[in-house]
């Protein structure tokens, strides 16, 4: 019953379109049935901020042609699917409680941190450097970064942590969801000053990219912090 509330809330509100709200319900019941509501909720902070940052802005993102309406099937599955992997992984028995749950906010924190800077680096009035040799490239280059948008990342991500720390009384979760966020937003960047710009990826494959190292950095960070501390 909560999952079909929450896509009928998903599709008045236009977030996604019908095939992403189908699969995006299918992923809520399997972190529902694999976990509980709290799990949910931190995915569901992704699509909501996510949706609300992507809106500031419109009209100077549609004369860049940067504005973006409604998500796809495709970022559906390019931010989560890393995010509901570790959640099977953690039903079968492959990752213990505490690994998958790291893992899993650094994975969201990534997708958070990289939404933000892609979505709010692009009203700076900075001029955007290439992350790889720093030269002046244009705005909405692949691979391209201003401080602002580093900067919001950096939020994005801490915003993540923020909630997961609230949901789960765990204040390292704090530490965990920033510093992986951004990790993987960068790693996003890298990927596609790298390969997204000479056709080699494309944004999907980029942003899975970016979910993949926010979920290892998260999960090594908490193994090293498990390792001395506890």
């Amino acid at each position: 019953m909560v999952i079909m509330i929450l896509a009928y809330i998903i599709k008045k509100k236009g977030y996604l379109d019908d095939v992403g709200i189908a699969v995006s319900t299918l992923m809520a019941f399997v972190i529902l049935m694999g976990t509980d509501i709290k799990w949910l909720l931190i995915i569901l902070s992704f699509l909501m901020l996510g949706s609300l940052v992507s809106k500031i802005g419109r009209s100077k993102k549609e004369s860049m042609n940067l504005y973006e309406e409604r998500r796809s099937l495709k970022n559906v599955l390019a931010n989560g699917l890393v995010a509901i992997l570790v959640v099977i992984m953690y039903i079968f028995g492959i990752l213990d409680y505490n690994t998958a749950l790291f893992g899993y906010v650094g994975a969201i924190s990534a997708a958070t941190s990289d939404t933000f800077s892609s979505e709010l680096g692009v009203l700076s009035e900075e001029t955007p450097r290439l992350i790889t040799t720093f030269e002046k490239v244009e705005k909405g280059t692949d691979g391209g970064i201003t401080l602002w948008g580093v900067v919001v990342g950096v939020v994005g991500g801490f915003l993540i942590g923020l909630l997961a720390t609230l949901l789960f009384n765990n204040n390292y979760l704090l530490i965990i969801g920033t510093f992986s966020g951004i990790l993987g937003n960068l790693s996003d960047s890298l990927s596609g000053a790298l390969f997204e710009r000479k056709g080699i990826l494309n944004n999907e494959h980029v942003n899975f990219i970016c979910t993949i190292v926010g979920c290892i950095s998260a999960v090594v960070m908490y193994k090293i912090h498990e390792m001395f501390w506890i």
